[in-house]
């Protein structure tokens, strides 16, 4: 394993941390959950899964962006798309573990909170950085 996907790695290894921290905090802090969801719960609810959804499709778009643009940008090389469309992809799915720990500290529901820590969980243990394009020099 190459450099770039040895710090994605460490990047990937971080981000579970985290959401471990995440998960931790909900088990050591008790809430009450509402009947009903409330209109802030569906927000949060509606940007977790936003932030599940927009890591594959944003990477895509990122890595795709240079054969859209006709612009010749001497700071977007496919080495600099690959490396940020992946962080992209790390940094959204530890945001959905951060919108349920958001969902549980405002009252959601709990199956709902746990779903979304497993989701965002999933997400960072099925992630692989894939060959990195090589890069170029300045």
């Amino acid at each position: 394993m190459s450099t770039p996907e040895r710090q994605l790695r460490l990047v990937q290894v971080a981000c579970l941390l985290f959401v471990a921290v995440c998960i931790f905090v909900r088990h050591l802090v008790k809430r009450e959950t509402q009947s009903a969801i409330t209109p802030t719960q569906w927000l949060v609810i509606v940007a977790a899964i936003w932030a599940a959804v927009s890591g594959f499709t944003g990477q895509r778009r990122i890595v795709s962006a240079r054969t859209r643009s006709q612009r010749a940008s001497r700071r977007s090389t496919p080495f600099s798309r690959w490396r940020a469309g992946h962080l992209m992809r790390l940094w959204t799915a530890t945001i959905v573990a951060l919108w349920a720990l958001v969902l549980h500290e405002i009252g959601g529901p709990s199956r709902l909170v746990d779903t979304f820590f497993a989701v965002g969980l999933l997400l960072l243990l099925v992630w692989r950085p894939g060959a990195s394009p090589t890069p170029t020099p300045p």
